[in-house]
Order: structure tokens, then sequence, then C-alpha cells
């Protein structure tokens, strides 16, 4: 007995020796005194490494990260970065086993600000940086913002919109209705002259973050039903004018205009049929349309149509700087160059890049992301992922606006529902309102 004891003492301590190496080989987490001189003093000099896991799927994303990566090192000849083309993961986070800049969606930078405390704030350095905020469409730049401070650059600009079966709105004469400056009545109104034996009018994916949270607003204004100063969620409102235009589309539903994708999938009406309008953010594009193309027919793109409030879900996955950099300034600079033109036009230049963030752009013409050199697809009408997307766009990503458990409340229940609701079994009214008080009683012990 005394042997096993001492055999498990012995590897005891062995286990205490590696995780104190391995504690101690952490570098340490960078203080407040040493973020304010590096915003005020530092200059962009030295090492940094860049972590950026997409790189290592595909050749085009790689391509996208590396011309990124020599635009930087060219306007910043003194900062050298070694690239780290691996996964971020919460594992490598947790062990400090991750690079100076590293890659991740904009859903988990709530929780690597607040609650890893893995994230530096980014605001300080804008001005060293010379950055243009004000050029930045405004929805995606408050994609990065924590309690008032930037801690994540997206990489690219992504809003919903939707692709469409252009040969079977032609065919069904309604072609004038398809425009930029349609309106959700009047989409409404076109869904009961779509609808036919072949065809349903629109897959809206409504149980999908950046689409509800765009009906949320639709009948309001920015925030409405999610108020982070007073962390409060707010679904029933007096007026009944925030879940206004999800009842709308829910009438749709009922009614087999509209498809809520993982909802009401098995419904009769919507069997046999093939949707016209899909909602879509630009990479998928790639996906949709090549389906399209095989099949023979004709399609494009067009923004979503707009409510009361204008409001179109985005999104981006992007970078922010570790907490324990042993450059802060030279990590800074590799970030927010995302946020310049010569970053945006680098990583967007072609393939593995995406739609760029930035107003200036936009005007200028710059179309290297609209596919200039491909006959066919260089007339689709790209602008539909640019449209009002300073004045229109807004956080798509729940959890880019509340704790991740708030979030992941909304997102795990609102397909129930809504299904619920289809099925006649519970109204939405009722079950928005049990969320509404789930949610807040979450928040609450969360700032208690």
């Amino acid at each position: 007995m005394k042997k096993y004891i001492k055999s498990a003492v012995v590897m005891l301590l062995a286990f205490i020796m590696v995780f104190s190496i391995v504690a101690c080989s952490k570098p340490p987490m960078v203080s407040q005194e040493e973020l304010e001189i590096a915003e005020k003093q530092g200059v962009a000099e030295g090492e940094v490494t860049f972590t950026y896991g997409p790189a290592a799927s595909s050749a085009d994303y790689r391509a996208a990260a590396d011309r990124f990566v020599s635009a930087f090192e060219s306007k910043y000849p003194d900062v050298k970065v070694e690239t780290d083309y691996t996964a971020t993961s919460d594992t490598r986070i947790a062990a400090a086993d991750i690079g100076d800049v590293f890659y991740f969606s904009e859903d988990q930078t709530y929780k690597y600000a607040v609650s890893d405390k893995a994230l530096l704030p980014l605001d300080g350095f804008v001005e060293k940086f010379g950055i243009d905020l004000s050029d930045v469409y405004s929805g995606i730049y408050a994609l990065g913002l924590v309690n008032g401070r930037l801690y994540f650059v997206p990489r690219d600009y992504n809003h919903m919109a939707l692709i469409y079966n252009k040969t079977a709105v032609t065919e069904a004469g309604v072609s004038e209705s398809v425009k930029p400056e349609w309106t959700w009545e009047e989409f409404q109104v076109l869904c009961e002259q779509l609808y036919s034996e072949d065809y349903y009018p629109v897959e809206l994916n409504l149980g999908y973050s950046p689409v509800y949270t765009a009906f949320f607003e639709a009948y309001t204004h920015r925030n409405s039903w999610c108020s982070t100063s007073e962390k409060k969620i707010t679904f029933i409102d007096e007026e009944g004018k925030i879940l206004r235009a999800v009842k709308e589309a829910l009438d749709l539903a009922k009614k087999d205009y509209a498809k809520f994708p993982g909802i009401n999938d098995t419904q009769e009406g919507l069997q046999n049929r093939d949707a016209i309008f899909t909602t879509c953010v630009y990479p998928q594009v790639q996906t949709y349309g090549k389906n399209f193309d095989a099949l023979d027919v004709e399609w494009d793109v067009i923004n979503m149509p707009l409510f009361e409030n204008p409001s179109f879900g985005c999104g981006a996955s992007g970078v922010g700087v570790f907490s324990r950099t042993q450059n802060v300034t030279g990590a800074a600079a590799l970030a927010l160059f995302f946020f310049t033109p010569e970053g945006q036009k680098a990583f967007n230049a072609g393939q593995g890049g995406s739609v760029p963030l930035l107003k200036s752009i936009d005007a200028e013409g710059y179309d290297a992301w609209k596919y200039p050199d491909d006959e066919n697809w260089s007339t689709k009408n790209w602008d539909a992922f640019v449209y009002k997307a300073d004045t229109a766009s807004t956080p798509g990503q729940v959890n880019c606006r509340m704790p991740v458990e708030v979030a992941s409340a909304i997102d795990t229940d609102i397909k129930k529902i809504l299904g619920q609701d289809l099925a006649g079994t519970t109204s939405y009214l009722d079950g928005f309102a049990t969320l509404e008080k789930k949610c807040n009683e979450l928040w609450g012990l969360l700032t208690a």
C-alpha cells in the first residue's frame, strides 16, 4: 500500500512541477500602464506572430492572408510578421500558445474580451496609426465594440441579402418589382404573386441571428430590443413594434410563402417546390451561384426589402490582439491594418477575400471582389452587398451585444418559439414573453 501511495505522491509532484513550468512560461498579461505607454509612446517595430487558421483550409484563403501581410510589411518595414496558419482554439488561448494577433469569428468577441480576458482594447491606437473610423461602415465597426471599447477588427464586410432565381421572376412577369428600393410591404404582396406549383417565394432564415436581429429593429430603432447600458432585453413592448415584422414573417409562412430552415421544412405547402429568393451573404454566392449555373438558370442578387427602419444584419470574422502579447504596438498596428485602404485592397483583391468594409473603396469604384474577369458573373448586382451599408447595417450576431449565456438563450429558443407558433401549440407572443424573462434573469445574475 505504501508503495502505491509513494508512487501517487511522486506523480502528483511531477504534475505540479510540469504545471508550474507551463504556467511560469506564459508571458504576463499586458498591464493598463503598459497599454497606455504603448498607446502614447510605442513604435511599430520588432516581430509579431499572426495566427490565421483559414489559410490552412484553402490556397485562396492563404493567398489573401499572404497579400495582407505583404502589404502590411511594406507599410511598416520595421515590423516582421511570422505567419501561423493554424486554427485558433480556447485551449491555445488558455495555454498562451497563440499569435500576437489571432483570427476568430465575431461571435467570440464578448467571450474573449470579457470572460477570458484574452484581448486588448485597440481604440487607443486608432489615432496613432491614422485610422479613419468615419470611413468604416458603422454596423461592421460596432461588431467589435464591447462596453464601448474596440476589441475586434473585422477583415471584411458581409450583410444579409437575397440571391434569387431570375428566370422564375421573369416568367412570373414581375421583374420590375425586384429593385433596390423595394419595401417589406411590397415584398409581402410580391410573395402572393410568386407562389406556384413549382415555387414558394422565399427561404427566409429567421432562426439565424443576422436575419432575426434586423426583424426586431424593423419598426423601431437600433438596439430597441437590446439595451447594453441597462443590460436588458425587450421583446414585448407596449406598441408591439419589436415583434411586428416577426409576426408578418410568420403570416407569410402560414400561407406557405416562406420557409424558415430548420423550423417548417416539412410544411405540406412547401414540398416539391423550390425557393425563388434565399437569404445569403456574399461568401455563399460561390455555392448558390454555381448551383444555379449548373441548372442553366439565370440568377442575380438583391438587397433585403427595406423595413420602415431599414436594417440589414451584418457580420464578419476578423482579428484581435492577444492580451499577453510582448509587442503591443506592433500587434495593434497589424490588427488595425484591416481598417485601412491598403489592407482592405490587399486582402480582398482576389479569391479568398470578400467585400471591403470602407466607404471610400466603394466610392472609388473598386471592384476586385465583383468578379470583374468573369464574363457571366461580372454583371450581377454586386452592389446589393453594400447597399445602404453605412446607414442600414446592424450587428448581426447577438453574441456581439450581450453575454454569451444570454445570447445562447435567444439562439436556442427562437426556433422553438417560431415552430410552436406555426404548429398552433404556443403563440409567438407567449414564447417571446417567456424568453424575455429568461434573458433578463440571466443577465441580472451575471451582473449581480
